[in-house]
């Protein structure tokens, strides 16, 4: 003999259909446009990328830097500026030196720069970036250190030659389209004796799962092992240095590999996971980790 159902049976269904229902809204409403190749700036401005840089990243859109061996990957803040100090260290500038931050997201690689006594000038082609970096930069009253404003490093026409001690990229030169002309720009607009840093990553191993990865972050121009070198001395650069950092930047990929792995196979079991270009890059770069690089190369102009 069946016997109907229970109020608190009822209760259960609905708050489990509920619970169902709210994670099935909000995965909808992060998911990205589905355009075929996103630009930057799309890439930045999806849901999925603003909510996943603050809730993980505290709106810093760089890796943390951890001590080798290390496995636990909090605080992820601290990390972050250990990778912000390892630049600065790298740049291996006077106080007071003028550097171009090019692709400055929310300001804050260059509020550290400034906080250790470069004059930083910021550029961005996303606007909620330049919106974030010019309130951050003001909130820590640094604006007679920091000048932000909109500029695409494909086009420096406005800095006149040698007018800058420096310039770094912080995961931002994997966003160009042309590289090749952007380190030429960066070339002419260094002092002789300028540094130009860069901490990016390249791959070892290609795929169609990695220019999948990269088309929907508009990374589809990070460059194999060894190409940035030889493209920064065909530009003119000496004193070529690079150092691999992969085993330092794992901490935090493990992380992301960690969470996101069942909602990830959950989504590509519908043929969903392209929609979530953060989460995809998370988990695959964890999963096939090896097959590329972390890397800091630094130059020098002649």
């Amino acid at each position: 003999m069946s016997t109907s159902p229970t109020p608190r049976s009822f209760k259960r269904r609905y708050l489990a259909c509920l619970l169902v229902a709210t994670i099935a809204i909000l995965f909808g409403g992060i998911a990205n446009s589905g355009t075929q190749d996103p630009s930057v700036q799309e890439y930045y401005s999806s849901l999925e990328s603003r909510l996943g840089y603050w809730i993980l990243l505290g709106n810093t859109r760089h890796c943390g830097l951890y001590k080798k061996g290390q496995i636990w990957p909090f605080p992820i803040g601290t990390a972050q500026r250990a990778m912000e100090d390892h630049l600065y260290n790298r740049l291996a500038l006077d106080n007071g030196s003028r550097v171009l931050d090019a692709g400055a997201g929310s300001g804050f690689v260059a509020i550290r720069m400034a906080e250790k006594g470069l004059n930083v000038q910021a550029i961005d082609i996303t606007p909620i970036h330049i919106r974030d970096a010019e309130r951050n930069v003001k909130t820590r009253c640094l604006e007679d250190r920091i000048s932000v404003r909109f500029g695409d490093y494909h086009n420096l026409t406005e800095y006149s030659d040698g007018s800058f001690d420096g310039v770094y990229t912080m995961e931002t030169f994997v966003h160009a389209d042309d590289p090749l002309k952007v380190l030429r720009n960066f070339y002419r607009i260094l002092k002789p004796g300028g540094v130009l840093v860069h901490s990016e990553a390249d791959f070892t191993r290609n795929s169609e799962l990695l220019q999948e990865v990269l088309r929907l972050s508009h990374c589809q121009n990070t460059l194999e092992k060894g190409a940035l070198e030889k493209m920064l001395e065909e530009v003119g650069f000496k004193d070529v240095n690079l150092e691999d950092l992969t085993d330092e930047v794992l901490p935090l990929w493990r992380l992301f590999g960690f969470i996101g792995y069942v909602p990830y196979k959950i989504l590509q079991f519908f043929g969903w996971h392209t929609r979530y270009t953060n989460l995809m890059a998370g988990v695959e770069s964890y999963l096939h980790w090896g097959e590329g690089r972390y890397i800091s190369v630094r130059a020098v102009k002649p």
